[in-house]
């Protein structure tokens, strides 16, 4: 059987570690399964036993090359193919899945462009009707991350709706005790940590939805109860936004790095220290994004031992509550408003920050410390709740599950 993964393109970011992960599965599964990825960029972590065939987005006759890269595809997955970052080609995925009635596909679903006002905004320029993007054909079956998402497919009037989580390989995140004191000595020599600070990690890129100054804030209530953390956010991305951030923890003396830890961290292995060792250097892993496809930053951590702590998130965090991952130290709205605006947000921030009464009455409101002992306790039940519920091989059963049932049932697919 083969298999054509098809995206924009396939960057260290987690729609290519969700797809990597599923092959892994999947190999472990069956030897007779041919992987194929179709798009315009291909990471170094993508192996090189996978086919990788090339599409220029900005061509004119997109259908047509999708038609081609998808020529011997016994199954086609498309990645997140809604979010419109390129508008024509949501619309040639459309067109191509339901003038191909023969072929097996796929629609992952992992954000929602409802969700996105600047891609939202952009395809509205283009198309009028952003509803009139999902395919209605009987070859064309969805997938989302979460129950939340299904209910949201749903309400479109979509058929065929099914959730398949993203998968956790569990023993990449075993502690190498050697490759932490390593990663923790690069860090102290290249000034992104002091010697005698704590770690808490914030593992996500630079952008306004995952609420970094609230980290920040929970940072500075930190250390006012006789810690010394160091926030830790990875990934640079939002110029404008970094130097906001940066702006808020020089005015206010907060103690975080931003952007500059994704120099030495990688998925490829053979190149730098990967996220599973960044976990392990740390003493804690933070999370006060607002909204999120997944959420691996909720399951990750607990899998190298490492507590995690910050803000949930309903619409994600109930799926891992039901799959008996303990999280009820995590916050709502009701212990730190929330705003979908994030100038609302950052100026929230600001004023806790600059009010020492209104600080010291969320300090007591929040009591971080006791959350902090909550988390610790968890550990060991959360790590195996994720390995039981997420892990590879499971969900890669559940994908080929997806990809055989009640298709085309005359047509025999190898696996």
């Amino acid at each position: 059987m083969n298999i054509l993964f098809l995206h924009y393109y396939f960057k260290e970011d987690g729609i290519t570690r969700s797809v990597l992960n599923n092959i892994r599965g999947l190999k472990e599964l069956s030897e007779n399964i041919k992987f194929i990825f179709a798009g315009d960029y291909f990471s170094p972590s993508v192996a090189l036993d996978i086919e990788k065939r090339y599409i220029d987005w900005s061509a004119q006759d997109l259908v047509s090359q999708i038609q081609e890269v998808s020529r011997d595809a016994d199954v086609i997955i498309i990645e997140n193919p809604t979010i419109a970052i390129i508008p024509k080609a949501t619309l040639a995925f459309k067109e191509f899945s339901e003038s191909n009635p023969d072929k097996k596909i796929i629609y992952r679903v992992h954000d929602f462009i409802d969700d996105r006002p600047h891609l939202f905004e952009k395809f509205k320029k283009v198309f009028n009707n952003f509803e009139d993007i999902y395919p209605t054909s009987s070859n064309v079956s969805f997938l989302t991350l979460t129950s939340f998402d299904k209910k949201r497919l749903i309400k479109k009037g979509l058929n065929n709706v099914n959730v398949l989580p993203n998968s956790i390989v569990a023993y990449d995140f075993c502690t190498n005790p050697e490759k932490s004191f390593n990663l923790r000595k690069i860090f102290e020599t290249e000034g992104i940590i002091n010697p005698n600070e704590k770690i808490l990690t914030y593992p996500v890129r630079v952008l306004k939805r995952k609420n970094i100054e609230e980290a920040m804030l929970l940072t500075k209530i930190l250390n006012g109860a006789e810690e010394n953390y160091r926030l830790i956010v990875t990934v640079p991305l939002d110029d404008d936004y970094k130097r906001e951030i940066e702006i808020l923890a020089e005015n206010y003396k907060i103690q975080c790095s931003i952007g500059k830890a994704s120099k030495y961290i990688s998925f490829d292995k053979k190149d730098r220290y990967t996220i599973a060792d960044l976990y392990s250097v740390s003493d804690l892993v933070i999370s006060t994004s607002i909204k999120e496809g997944f959420g691996f930053a909720f399951i990750e951590p607990w899998l190298a031992g490492i507590p995690l702590i910050g803000r949930k998130i309903p619409e994600v965090t109930k799926d891992f509550e039901d799959n008996g991952i303990d999280l009820s130290h995590l916050y709502d709205n009701n212990i730190i408003h929330n705003s979908e605006d994030s100038s609302e947000r950052m100026k929230n921030v600001k004023r806790i920050l600059s009010n020492p009464e209104e600080f010291e009455q969320l300090s007591k409101k929040l009591d971080i410390s006791n959350r902090i002992k909550r988390a610790k306790l968890v550990v060991d039940k959360n790590r195996e709740a994720i390995k039981k519920n997420y892990n590879h091989v499971n969900i890669a059963k559940q994908l080929l599950g997806h990809i055989t049932f009640d298709f085309n049932k005359t047509k025999q697919l190898n696996f």
